[in-house]
């Protein structure tokens, strides 16, 4: 129950968040645009609620844009995110762009660790890298490996050609 002088205690539990079940379509259930479901406890459990729609929201969101815990889509965000164009999340994989502590792209990730066509992170593993350490065809950072790039600990092939060079054809 809200208190009148502190109408702001509860505030979130009188509109269905806390233990509570959000479950909202619109325009209609049998065909939801958007789509929002998030489980509440059942029996001491909670539930994982699956939404599905133009734009979902839920635990597991299934949508154009969805946003969940897993989220499956053309721009997915949350913890899991797959999807097309966009994804942001804890683990984040996607056919064009991907951000998140472990991102996977096919064409730029960015993130703790990123796996793409293009990588920027503390560890980045792609054809064209930029991180602390990278590993690639050209990669830049501190600890490269690859076949091009600069680093401050360079393990590439001009570098060790550049050493043969420097030593007299070793």
């Amino acid at each position: 129950m809200m208190n009148p002088k502190r109408w702001y205690d509860g505030m979130w539990e009188s509109r269905g968040w806390g233990d509570r079940e959000i479950d909202y379509q619109w325009p209609s259930r049998g065909l939801p645009l958007i789509n929002i479901r998030i489980g509440g406890p059942r029996n001491g459990k909670r539930k994982q609620r699956i939404a599905i729609g133009l734009i979902a929201v839920g635990d597991v969101a299934i949508g154009a844009i969805s946003l969940g815990a897993v989220s499956v889509g053309i721009f997915s965000f949350g913890a899991v995110a797959i999807s097309w164009l966009l994804s942001l999340g804890a683990v984040a994989i996607s056919a064009d762009l991907a951000g998140g502590a472990v991102a996977i792209s096919s064409w730029l990730a960015f993130g703790a660790v990123a796996i793409g066509r293009y990588a920027i992170g503390a560890v980045s593993i792609a054809q064209t890298a930029l991180g602390v350490i990278g590993i690639g065809e050209t990669v830049y950072g501190i600890v490269v490996v690859g076949s091009h790039g600069f680093g401050l600990i360079p393990i590439t092939a001009d570098f060790i050609k550049f050493v043969r060079r420097l030593f007299g054809g070793l």
